[in-house]
């Protein structure tokens, strides 16, 4: 497979991943959290929350080095250590350069979201529920790449709007790696079943 994005060791990436649908898939979910985490980095920062802002760029490494950005994956790794040191001058000076690189990706991801496809299946409450034990275990154990695929699996049910809004909202929790919320999500679904 050919994949030509700026930045971004393919190679290093689909070996992180595990996997060249993994690594795709990946792209997809950072497509899909882009904004919010870019909008969390920048209101913390203009609020003064550092300890927020480096738990936000502490992230952003990591979900940059999996995805292959090594040098951005650098650039984020010195914002945090800028945090852990609340060196907020030298914060406010690099942060929105950094955010411009990271935000640069965006067009390029954006085909690897689009990828995935809307629901398929009919609403099954039992096949729903066994992806739901099956996320919780999965999250449990932290085995991301089980907790993302089930994820993947309840989205392709039709369900009505709330239902289908809180899989989303349980599809994001899991790509952000946000387990305990994730699991917290799944149960609430899973009694109202």
């Amino acid at each position: 497979m050919n994949i030509n994005i700026p930045g971004i060791d393919v190679e290093k990436a689909i070996k992180n991943a595990g996997s060249e649908e993994l690594f795709l898939e990946l792209l997809g979910d950072v497509y899909k959290l882009m904004d919010d985490k870019i909008a969390s980095v920048e209101s913390n920062l203009a609020s003064g929350n550092i300890s927020n802002y480096t738990v936000e760029v502490h992230s952003l490494k990591t979900t940059c080095r999996m995805i292959g950005a090594i040098e951005l994956g650098e650039d984020f790794f010195t914002l945090e250590k800028l945090g852990k040191d609340n060196d907020v001058d030298q914060i406010k000076a690099l942060t929105p350069g950094v955010l411009d690189t990271f935000k640069g990706l965006k067009p390029y991801l954006e085909p690897f979201a689009l990828n995935s496809l809307g629901p398929q299946k009919s609403f099954d409450r039992e096949a729903l529920s066994n992806n739901l034990n099956m996320l919780i275990a999965a999250v449990n154990d932290f085995d991301l790449g089980s907790a993302e695929d089930t994820a993947k699996q309840l989205l392709s049910y039709k369900c009505d709007e709330a239902l289908s809004t809180q899989i989303k909202d349980l599809d994001k929790l899991v790509s952000n790696l946000d387990f305990d919320e994730a699991k917290g999500l799944a149960l609430q679904i899973l009694s109202s079943l």
